[in-house]
């Protein structure tokens, strides 16, 4: 199958600065991508590149299987969905949808017909003779999107397109352009800062540093088992232990000593030198009663806890002084005395949840 996208070994530089490395990439046709990282990482540069509207100085961009490096944005089939939607304030809804037909001279019975398709794609049919400025900001980032889809892309780009919503409508319009974009099995690219986002979005994250994709994997298995500690420590909140291997078990475990405790390493792990990182999602921290006996469990004293909604935050500082974060149910606040600060918990570790990395 032609992949949708491809990027083969692509350079930009600006002032003689390096701003994308190398980058590699392949989209397969009617996936969904998500360019993940840090500000100044190369993601916006790269669906820039995409667009055209940036000339890689080497390698080459392949859109539906055909080169193209050199053409212009408007001879490259790709529809655009930015931030700020850049909707014409003085056109009608279905006038700015029809905007791009016009310009590759589709006929005006056509234009009319793709016209109604995309607003009833968007549920937005209803104001079609409307203004922008007369719509909510949920309606006007579905006239982009409809705007961008009418002229039948190869590939569809979206640049931060739900940044300007409240955070509500966000996940609103989260659920309803992934449906979308599976029902339209369209390929495409978001470049997004927002981690929630790319992870429930996109088929693939893409976790870009200082110009070139660092990793690249579905969503579950770079936040659950990401290859380096550079990664699982962008995504999400993480914990960190400093570990010294002593010994293994008889049944092939490496054990760790980590916070006054002894941890069996989980049998996938790849373990190099006397000495490693143990990270630890903050939900994989359980509070347990302070008589609980057993394996991998630690002590420790509540420093803060945090209201997140249905759940919270609970900062909590080990006998070494060591702070950790763990995640819990609202029940759990008056089990444990959670929010009471200097109580004095105790928690279990997961020991198949940690990934070890090298010291650092």
């Amino acid at each position: 199958m032609t992949a949708g996208l491809e990027l083969k070994s692509v350079g930009v530089w600006i002032d003689a600065n390096p701003i994308l490395r190398q980058v590699d990439l392949s989209v397969a046709q009617g996936e969904c991508v998500a360019l993940l990282g840090p500000s100044g990482c190369g993601k916006t540069t790269t669906l820039r590149t995409v667009a055209g509207f940036i000339q890689p100085q080497e390698g080459e961009v392949f859109i539906a299987g055909k080169p193209a490096n050199g053409l212009p944005p408007n001879m490259r089939n790709v529809g655009l969905v930015f931030q700020d939607y850049a909707l014409f304030p003085h056109m009608t809804i279905g006038e700015n949808v029809s905007y791009g037909l016009r310009m590759r001279r589709v006929p005006k019975d056509e234009a009319s017909r793709r016209v109604d398709e995309a607003l009833d794609m968007v549920q937005l049919h209803a104001v079609r003779d409307r203004y922008p400025a007369n719509l909510s900001g949920g309606q006007r980032q579905r006239v982009a999107l409809a705007r961008a889809l009418v002229i039948r892309p190869d590939i569809l780009l979206l640049d931060e397109p739900l940044g300007a919503l409240d955070r509500k409508l966000r996940d609103r319009m989260q659920v309803e352009l992934r449906q979308l974009q599976r029902h339209l099995g369209i390929t495409t690219i978001i470049v997004t800062h927002d981690q929630e986002e790319a992870l429930s979005l996109a088929d693939r994250v893409a976790v870009m540093f200082e110009g070139s994709i660092r990793e690249i994997g579905a969503p579950a298995a770079l936040y659950e088992r990401p290859s380096s500690r550079e990664v699982m420590d962008f995504l999400g909140i993480s914990n960190w232990l400093p570990a010294d291997i002593i010994g293994t078990r008889e049944d092939g475990r490496v054990l760790a000593q980590t916070a006054g405790i002894q941890i069996a390493l989980p049998r996938s792990a790849t373990v190099t030198g006397a000495r490693v990182d143990l990270g630890l999602r903050p939900e994989y921290l359980r509070f347990v009663a302070l008589d609980e006996t057993g394996d991998c469990l630690v002590d420790a004293s509540i420093v803060e806890c945090v209201y997140k909604g249905g759940l919270v935050e609970v900062h909590v500082r080990l006998q070494n002084g060591q702070r950790l974060i763990a995640r819990s149910g609202l029940s759990e606040v008056t089990t444990y005395g959670l929010d009471r600060l200097g109580e004095n918990v105790r928690l279990r570790i997961d020991p198949d949840r940690l990934q070890v990395f090298s010291a650092s």
